[in-house]
């Protein structure tokens, strides 16, 4: 398989030994020149048949695209078409918690909602990099709690055209989306960034967030395609609404994060929704910034081990990157309701075993140390292993 690739971009930082976050002023992208990797390795040659549904996952080995001086912490260059940074899978895995005849989750598909059919129980939401995704309503769809806080009921009934909202998906075997899970995250459309934070809060009001979606409005956006991905943007609590955490329907522990309206509870490696209220376009060295009124938690995803494993309902990840500054083992919240945590390369919990790398997609509330410990410091939507 011959995968074209362009423009590649890695968004970085230093770090100052036993600090959380970055080293102020050090976070950088760097772009790649286009690269057309061949994937000759298993599961190739691949043989089909006529009329024969087969999906494949391509897997992005970062480490071998990147060149890192170890010394100065810098990447130094970045290269797509380095040996073995591609390789491909069939799907589905062997292991996972995916709905029968399904290939794979995509989750958190986020953007406007274009067009809602009632009677066929499908919608389209618009994204900023992935185009117009249509999901289809399934026997087990869910929606979140953020559909009743809008008074719109606790079926599918609840998606509007017009709102911003996400997406848990599958995809199934003939290419086609059943939707997991609606979770609105405004009733009408407008600019929203989503990013991570990189640096402690400056302020009581002010922090900053590196730039990974957008979900604009499609007319008279404040941003209007003056933001790149990867970039910092300069945030200012403009008379905040209390902050929310998008639970998404998961187990969450009790935080001071419910109901804030102060950036001093922010921490590093947390990513956040943020409602645009007023946007100043980046211009040469100076940074984008933005006044935002609306500030919703949500996922975060990170890599590690597994250090014990309590099933059914948590298991302790250590070994996380230093940026988050978590040096003890932190406990992983599992949900097994509805909606539950989604495993992808196990079964379920019981299938984690100590010493296992994991990566998780959850909601990280903060370190389980300091003057605010959170015991539970993530609640995942979804733990894979690879």
């Amino acid at each position: 398989m011959v995968v074209s690739l362009s423009n590649p971009a890695v968004t970085y930082c230093t770090q100052t030994h036993g600090m959380a976050g970055c080293a102020a002023g050090s976070i950088i992208t760097l772009g790649g020149g286009p690269a057309t990797p061949i994937i000759a390795g298993a599961p190739f040659p691949l043989v089909v048949t006529g009329g024969q549904n087969t999906g494949l996952a391509i897997k992005v080995n970062m480490a071998k695209a990147l060149n890192l001086n170890v010394q100065t912490q810098a990447i130094t260059s970045v290269n797509l078409g380095a040996a073995d940074v591609l390789t491909a899978m069939i799907l589905p895995p062997a292991s996972s918690t995916l709905p029968s005849r399904t290939l794979d989750f995509i989750e958190d598909v986020t953007g406007i909602v274009s067009s809602v059919d009632t009677a066929s129980q499908n919608l389209t939401v618009q994204t900023a990099t992935r185009g117009p995704i249509t999901a289809v309503v399934g026997t087990t769809t869910t929606v979140s709690p953020n559909c009743t806080t809008f008074n719109l009921g606790s079926t599918f009934m609840c998606a509007k055209q017009g709102q911003v909202a996400s997406l848990d998906i599958t995809l199934n075997a003939d290419g086609t989306f059943t939707l997991l899970d609606y979770d609105p995250l405004g009733t009408t459309a407008g600019d929203w960034i989503e990013g991570t934070i990189g640096l402690p809060p400056s302020s009581s009001t002010q922090f900053q967030l590196v730039t990974n979606d957008l979900f604009l409005n499609p007319s008279n956006s404040l941003i209007n395609g003056n933001l790149e991905l990867g970039a910092p943007v300069n945030i200012t609590l403009a008379n905040p609404k209390p902050f929310v955490v998008d639970t998404k329907g998961l187990n969450v522990p009790v935080t001071s994060f419910t109901g804030a309206t102060d950036a001093s509870i922010l921490t590093p490696g947390q990513t956040l929704a943020v409602h645009v209220v007023s946007f100043i376009p980046p211009s040469g060295a100076t940074l984008g910034a933005a006044d935002v009124d609306f500030v919703y938690l949500r996922f975060t995803r990170v890599t590690g081990t597994v250090a014990s494993a309590a099933p059914p309902n948590a298991f302790a990840m250590q070994s996380f990157p230093s940026f988050f500054g978590l040096t003890v083992p932190a406990t992983v919240q599992l949900s097994n309701g509805s909606p539950s945590t989604n495993f992808d390369g196990v079964d379920g919990a019981t299938g984690l075993v100590s010493g296992q790398a994991v990566s998780i997609r959850a909601l990280y509330f903060g370190p389980p140390t300091g003057s605010t410990p959170t015991p539970s410091p993530f609640s995942a939507a979804k733990v894979r292993v690879p």
